[in-house]
């Protein structure tokens, strides 16, 4: 089970964040929830950084239901959106957001503006790291092809040694700069004394480079004169690719979904108890609640067709190009 340790001493409030504490601002990015009027909810849609697997979902998740004022909290992984309902009377944004920051990771109001920037700037930067790992990695392995096609004393030991420096200086921008996701996030996991699949990585990185420096420097040493800069670069390129991948996959699904959300309405016609039908908000239907479709417009909602016939296009969620 994941559990928090966060006090109030940890939760350090980010100053630009308090414009968002005004009614006006978090209205932006939230909506009422519930229909108490003893007890006012608010429910807001933030854009998460920095997850990397499941278990970066449920400690934000316990981490934000720990906070006080903070009702319930749901984060989706392949959205990188957390939802989170709140009491105006207990908390504020620049606190939810604060807590979420001292958990290790970033948040920002789920505008879809800044969404769409936060994405963009995201997958350049991603993709700026694979094309240095990908260069380096390239010119590594031809510098190391030669003692894969040779044998023991064919390449003198100087020209072995020259290969190597030129291998060592390649692969410092690989782990100053490629790398340089895979260790700010084991770093977080330090410090919040968790485990996630970029320690590990980090990890083999820094015992590669570090074995393979010893024997560039000191050949004749008892670690010997065997470098790995070629699998390190490789290694990296090849999860860089991954991760490359990954995002325009994500952007590429969330056009999909936000392409399905868009066409959703904003309100439809409810039923009345005479029998008479009234235009609403969504938000306002409740369950066994009955609505009136007309032709050509979409579902507000999942429900059951109580009378009546129609067809329906459901590409959107299938996939398929049918009806």
């Amino acid at each position: 089970m994941l559990t928090t340790n966060l006090t109030a001493e940890d939760i350090m409030p980010n100053p630009a964040w308090t414009i968002l504490d005004t009614e006006d601002q978090w209205q932006e990015f939230s909506e009422p929830f519930g229909s108490n009027p003893d007890q006012a909810l608010v429910q807001s849609s933030l854009l998460l950084d920095g997850l990397r697997c499941a278990a970066c979902s449920g400690i934000i998740e316990e981490g934000l239901k720990s906070s006080p004022g903070v009702v319930s909290a749901r984060v989706s992984m392949s959205k990188r959106r957390a939802v989170v309902v709140w009491s105006p009377s207990q908390t504020r944004p620049s606190r939810i957001l604060s807590t979420v920051q001292a958990l290790g990771y970033s948040a920002s109001p789920a505008t879809q503006h800044e969404s769409d920037l936060a994405a963009i700037k995201k997958q350049r930067a991603a993709f700026w790291r694979w094309m240095v790992a990908g260069f380096c990695m390239m010119q590594v392995m031809m510098y190391a092809s030669p003692t894969y096609f040779t044998t023991p004393g064919e390449i003198s030991a100087d020209i072995l040694h020259l290969l190597n420096w030129a291998s060592w200086l390649l692969s410092l921008p690989v782990l100053l700069f490629s790398s340089s996701s895979f260790f700010s996030n084991a770093l977080r996991d330090l410090r919040m004394k968790q485990i996630s699949m970029d320690l590990p990585v980090a990890i083999g990185i820094v015992i590669t480079f570090i074995v393979s420096s010893a024997a560039t420097f000191e050949p004749n040493s008892w670690w010997g004169h065997t470098v790995y800069f070629d699998s390190l670069t490789m290694f990296v390129f090849f999860l860089l690719s991954a991760r490359l991948i990954e995002v325009k996959l994500h952007r590429r699904t969330l056009g999909a979904l936000e392409s399905l959300v868009s066409r959703i309405p904003e309100n439809t016609e409810r039923q009345n108890a005479d029998g008479s039908y009234t235009r609403v908000l969504n938000t306002k239907l409740k369950i066994d609640d009955i609505v009136r479709v007309n032709l050509g417009e979409a579902f507000p909602g999942d429900g059951k067709l109580s009378s009546g016939s129609t067809s329906v296009d459901e590409s959107l969620l299938t996939g398929e190009s049918g009806r």
